[in-house]
């Protein structure tokens, strides 16, 4: 049997992505891959590759630093990008500023995609950031989740600014029912990072995206070659 092309995907962001306090089997990206490869041998015979590189703890400054080591040596087909809980968030040591700004969050996004695409990827999906019940101010008299939805804006206009896939995990999350939300993330106090069943949804939701770029990737493939 002619084996089909390789296509590599790399899962960029930070403990979301990670899928931290979860184990490795329940989070998300191991169920998408998990999905993908079981799909692809049913359809054609394809050769995928997994990469896994959420860091918990991380803004989207961090994550240019290790971009190099971690995307750019990979050279993906595919790149999913999920970041801005951590970016958002506002510290007391910071007096009150974001970790990130609004304006360099936006700037870290788009360079994320360009350096990318300038080492080959050929779809990348960016996604909002789930709701979370972290309804507390911070130190700069905002709640998390209202900085939260403000940064899925600029994850908005990053897409269509770049002519990437946006992939609205903000709006495939209940808003309107605490007590839905509150089955998908992890208990008190916590009330942020997925629970199992959260990673099952956002498996649910991104994994359509993927599937029609690994077929773009696939069909330019045949057509080279």
């Amino acid at each position: 049997m002619n084996i089909g092309p390789q296509i590599t995907i790399v899962f960029m962001g930070d403990s979301i992505t990670e899928g931290q306090y979860v184990h490795h089997s329940l989070r998300w990206t191991e169920l998408v891959a998990t999905h993908l490869r079981r799909k692809v041998l049913q359809e054609r015979n394809e050769l995928h590759f997994f990469f896994n590189r959420g860091v918990s703890g991380e803004t989207t400054r961090q994550a240019l630093e290790r971009f190099p080591r971690d995307v750019q040596n990979v050279r993906p087909d595919i790149l999913t990008l999920q970041f801005g809980l951590n970016d958002c968030n506002c510290w007391d040591s910071d007096n009150g500023l974001p970790r990130v700004s609004e304006l360099a969050y936006r700037a870290n996004l788009i360079e994320m995609i360009h350096r990318a695409q300038h080492f080959g990827a050929k779809h990348i999906v960016i996604s909002t950031n789930h709701p979370t019940l972290r309804h507390k101010r911070l130190a700069c008299g905002e709640s998390l989740e209202t900085r939260r939805e403000r940064y899925n804006e600029i994850v908005r206009e990053v897409a269509l600014a770049t002519h990437v896939t946006l992939c609205e995990i903000d709006k495939v999350f209940p808003s309107s029912s605490d007590e839905e939300l509150r089955a998908l993330l992890l208990p008190e106090p916590d009330v942020l990072h997925l629970s199992p069943l959260g990673h099952r949804l956002y498996a649910r939701a991104i994994q359509e995206y993927l599937e029609t770029a690994i077929e773009d990737v696939t069909c330019r493939a045949e057509r080279a070659g």
